[in-house]
């Protein structure tokens, strides 16, 4: 009904949607803040705690994946696709355009240290603690108290058989729309940056017949993908990309501005630390501004979007692992890596903008968000060469999410996916697939970047209140697991009696070792 309603009425569409995001701009942004906030405390908790030592699957479960492997689709399913689109264009934005509630002054290192700062708040820790604690939620209670492939599973503990049957398929469905919302509303981006690629590179011009032919290529790369199962389709183009970013964080590392970037890295991570918490809890209430609204709310809102569908893959292929590595390799390790690309990308981005008379902003006014990652690349050697490797990475990002969604979204569609058997018809997938792109068409032909923006809120609303209800379904086990040595009774039978019984625990936790 929404795609229908966008292509048939769009400047209603914009208008009814513009209402609901202020809406929930004015009202809803300190909860959006706290509850980001408050799933970084239990992450924290979470691996200092018993439960930090549990095996996913129990103590006798074989790791799915090596160590690298699990890794790299970690980092490159998740929000990979968001950190090539903003990495360069937002700080430039903020370092241009300071919100006036705060006092800044524009292109002062004031506003420089802000938009650095910035950038760390919307793309490191906080983004992926969202997903930490959907993500064990899930894992823990798919393979060890085996319950079925469904995003109602992981809320069992908190509210008992509620979830089973029609419950949990409102749940299931409450979940899928504001999945599609936030994948519609992220891959557009990534849409539209291989879009402006094309035309800067190859001078193929951005119409929504392009924009239709990218999002069949690559959904259908992806259906192929998905083809070949975990093992071979995802883990391939999973490591492909890792390496690609790799690869080019370090070569623009060393051929850009690389002592403004250790500098400013490192200046702008102190301010992180800092101002850590109220920058987390801006909600511009003091300065009846809606600028935390249009970014920093927006962004939290699209993680809790995405959080309640990819929990059910990263949760899938956790098996073998405990609490405590996963929050290593869901967490750690890549919030570690944004603050290095972070650096490298929008540190050379305003480097440039400083020092060439505002050339990154005057590419943004003329030409919008998607196409300053190619000016940057204009200040380097080999720009043209860097172009058209960032468009084959951006491509095979756009795949391995696309990939891994549909993926949890068969799973979630089918009947009959246990933690001994968690593949799905292709058929499925193929359904979702072409559903997501065809919304991810129709959000970068009709509705730009701000209509993209605003999908983020929209479909933040729903997933929030899912994976709050996941958080403290969550810190439940962690009380069961703290409670108590005895043995795990991984039935449902202790979900039904959890209340009368608390000593019975859920989990086991292995011994402290001397």
């Amino acid at each position: 009904m929404t795609i229908i309603y966008t292509v048939i009425d769009k400047n209603n569409f914009i208008s009814a949607t513009s209402s609901l995001n202020d809406a929930i701009i004015d009202h809803l942004s300190w909860l959006f803040d706290l509850s980001a906030l408050f799933l970084v405390g239990v992450v924290i908790y979470a691996f200092f705690a018993p439960i930090g030592r549990v095996r996913i699957g129990g103590e006798d479960a074989t790791p799915l994946l090596t160590p690298f492997r699990w890794f790299a689709i970690s980092l490159t399913t998740v929000i990979a696709m968001g950190i090539l689109f903003w990495s360069v264009a937002e700080p430039i934005v903020h370092y241009q355009e300071p919100p006036a509630y705060l006092g800044i002054t524009a292109q002062t290192p004031e506003a420089m240290r802000f938009a650095m700062s910035t950038i760390f708040v919307h793309w490191t820790i906080t983004p992926y603690s969202i997903y930490t604690v959907a993500a064990l939620t899930f894992a823990l209670s798919f393979h060890n108290l085996k319950l079925k492939f469904s995003i109602g599973s992981m809320l069992r503990p908190l509210l008992g058989k509620r979830v089973n049957g029609l419950g949990g398929q409102i749940i299931d469905g409450i979940a899928l729309f504001a999945v599609v919302l936030g994948m519609s509303a992220t891959l557009s981006s990534g849409i539209l940056v291989i879009a402006d690629g094309l035309a800067a590179t190859f001078g193929i011009g951005k119409s929504p017949l392009v924009l239709a032919i990218i999002a069949i290529v690559i959904i259908g790369s992806a259906i192929l993908s998905a083809a070949t199962g975990l093992h071979r389709g995802i883990q391939t183009l999973a490591r492909i990309n890792t390496w690609l970013y790799f690869i080019g964080a370090i070569f623009i590392f060393v051929v850009g501005p690389t002592t403004f970037i250790l500098s400013i890295g490192v200046e702008s991570l102190g301010v992180y630390l800092s101002d850590f918490f109220s920058r987390s809890l801006a909600t511009g209430a003091s300065g009846n501004s809606q600028w935390p609204g249009w970014w920093t709310v927006a962004f939290f809102a699209s993680w809790f979007a995405w959080a309640p569908l990819s929990c059910l893959f990263l949760g899938k292929i956790a098996r073998g692992y405990r609490v405590r590595q996963f929050i290593i390799v869901n967490l750690l390790l890549p919030s570690a890596f944004s603050f290095l690309w972070f650096s490298i990308f929008s540190g050379s981005s305003l480097f440039f903008d400083m020092t060439q008379n505002n050339i990154m902003y005057n590419a943004y006014q003329e030409s919008g968000f998607a196409s300053l990652i190619y000016i940057l690349f204009d200040q380097l050697p080999g720009s043209t060469i860097l172009s058209a490797l960032f468009i084959f990475a951006c491509v095979i990002t756009f795949i391995t999410a696309a990939d891994s969604n549909t993926d949890a979204i068969g799973g979630l569609c089918t009947h009959g996916v246990t933690a001994d058997n968690t593949s799905s018809p292709l058929w499925v997938k193929a359904m979702w697939g072409g559903a997501v792109a065809f919304v991810a068409w129709v959000s970068a032909s009709y509705i730009g970047v701000d209509g993209i923006k605003m999908l983020f809120n929209l479909s933040g609303v729903p997933g929030l209140m899912i994976v709050v209800c996941a958080a403290a379904a969550f810190l439940k086990m962690c009380r069961q697991v703290e409670l108590t040595s005895q043995g795990a009774l991984l039935t449902e039978r202790a979900l039904d009696t959890w209340e009368s019984r608390r000593c019975a625990p859920l989990i086991k936790a292995p011994p402290l070792q001397p």
